[in-house]
């Protein structure tokens, strides 16, 4: 199979799955069969994610792909993919999400109209999170980055029959069309200087350029502000805690638990491989916006009702972690040179892995939510009250995604915080690193109160009136929730594999192999 079409592969699948579903939606009709549409969305998610498999079967024998759509090229610096172990390590979250929200949808979803235009859409955003994971150069990450930000506007306003989900897509749009902006006046910033947009070539020119550094730094800030809005980083986060009680809990969860992290991928991608950060400091910033993140986000989760809007603000916090993750590794490169590369490959890889842990845990309690939102027909927390006895494998996977949030050992959000807060402990003698990290330690203890908190509410306490009634969801819903549930206990009992391959992506990230 050639290589071109192996990278292209799952993005084909996905772009052909949403253009053919309102036709198989027509004929589902016409049979008397409508689940046949979102059967037909299973089986495109499970293709995409069974051809990136291949594709990362690929990328372990050759290190990286690279393929130009250009006959011009490598020359002239146009549209490109460009494939590493980190790539490919985003690209099989993105899609593995996507696969159980969609198994998910069949019974959540059943009773809206338009499902055909729901399941395409989830499609077109999933299809462009791999693309931008997959793009090797800034013009093809913007494409792909505006199809799925546009696809998400629309499955936010999905319901659009209420007014909630239009103003908090609205609002979304807005402000992501703002930041999409400041990205792009960076990158044609970044055109006029060198030439090219292609990734690689930049990170080769920009250290030759002869020119103030004041202006580096401007494209830097506005890469960070740009990409920061989508990653939902404090004080560009304001969308997030309307966008999510909004939208169905389906698209709750591919907000919190992939389309976010694609505005951190993003950020690392370029900071990294285009500005050296043993020659750029932007780790000082990544840290303080970390550390504010992590700071903001909690305090305002504490005052939440709404059990949607305490688990978004709860994904800010957790941008936070894998936020000051990265700005600690680019910190101690700039600071110790190639000597700081223990500390920052130790520091990167708890960001990697924490990227994975908090979608696997945020995707199971945004489903887990919208069960308790099925039965009760409430978002209230008060009202929701001992939903976890009635719905207990509901209850007990929902549990579990809190705990792992919560960085109880042995489940798997112990480790990637742990690697974090190891690697801003290393050199006891550098007081910023120190002190940075205590204060991430004082906000994981602080996160933790309310996390078990929300868990003795939903479990321990008697159920109120709303819930008395509610039993546990259909097979289609409960069983995602159950499977990312044991995920976060397999990975926590047994997390080498994707230490592993989180350290890989890390160290491709960091140019220590594959390039």
């Amino acid at each position: 199979m050639p290589e071109s079409w192996i990278i292209l592969q799952p993005i084909i699948i996905l772009f052909t799955g949403a253009l053919l579903t309102p036709l198989i939606e027509y004929f589902g009709r016409a049979l008397k069969f409508e689940k046949v549409r979102d059967a037909f969305a299973v089986i495109i998610f499970g293709l995409s994610l069974y051809s990136l498999l291949g594709i990362y079967e690929e990328v372990q024998r050759q290190g990286q792909l690279t393929y130009f759509l250009s006959p011009y090229e490598p020359k002239m610096g146009g549209v490109s993919f460009f494939v590493d172990q980190f790539s490919v390590f985003m690209a099989l979250l993105f899609c593995l999400l996507g696969l159980f929200v969609s198994i998910y949808s069949v019974k959540y979803m059943e009773d809206d109209t338009g499902l055909d235009k729901y399941y395409s859409l989830l499609m077109v955003l999933v299809a462009g999170l791999v693309g931008i994971s997959f793009a090797g150069d800034l013009f093809n990450l913007f494409i792909f980055w505006e199809a799925m930000s546009l696809s998400s506007y629309a499955l936010v306003a999905f319901r659009k029959y209420r007014w909630e989900p239009i103003e908090a897509s609205f609002k979304y749009l807005v402000m992501s069309t703002i930041g999409s902006l400041t990205a792009l006046y960076a990158m044609s910033i970044l055109y006029g200087l060198t030439g090219t947009l292609n990734i690689s070539q930049l990170a080769a020119i920009i250290p030759t350029l002869k020119i103030p550094l004041q202006i580096l730094y401007l494209i830097i800030v506005a890469i960070i502000a740009g990409f920061g809005v989508t990653a939902s980083i404090v004080p560009f986060h304001f969308w997030l805690p309307d966008a999510h009680p909004a939208a169905p809990s389906g698209i709750s969860a591919m907000l919190s638990g992939v389309v976010i992290k694609a505005g951190v991928y993003v950020i690392a991608r370029i900071l990294f491989t285009i500005f050296d950060p043993i020659a750029f400091d932007f780790g000082t910033t990544l840290v303080i916006f970390g550390i504010i993140t992590l700071s903001v986000a909690n305090f305002m989760a504490l005052l939440q009702r709404d059990i949607k809007r305490l688990l978004a603000f709860s994904s800010i916090v957790n941008i936070g972690y894998i936020v000051f993750g990265f700005g600690i590794g680019a910190y101690a490169l700039n600071i110790y040179g190639a000597a700081g590369y223990s500390i920052a490959t130790l520091a990167t890889m708890g960001a990697i892995f924490h990227i994975f842990n908090h979608a696997i845990g945020k995707g199971l309690l945004f489903l887990g939510a919208g069960c308790f939102i099925h039965e009760a027909g409430t978002r209230d927390l008060v009202d929701l009250e001992g939903a976890g006895k009635k719905m207990p494998w509901t209850g007990t996977s929902f549990s579990l995604g809190l705990l792992t949030l919560a960085g109880v050992p042995p489940l798997s959000g112990f480790w990637s915080k742990l690697f974090i807060i190891l690697a801003g402990f290393t050199v006891p003698g550098n007081t910023f690193m120190v002190v940075t990290t205590s204060l991430v330690v004082l906000n994981a203890i602080f996160a933790a109160t309310y996390y078990l908190w929300l868990m003795q509410r939903l479990m321990l306490r008697a159920p109120k009136p709303k819930v008395e009634r509610a039993h546990e969801v259909p097979i289609l819903m409960v069983l995602p929730v159950v499977i990312l549930g044991l995920i976060t206990v397999i990975l926590g009992l047994w997390p080498f594999e994707i230490m592993g391959f989180a350290e890989v992506a890390t160290k491709s990230l960091l140019g220590l192999i594959g390039g």
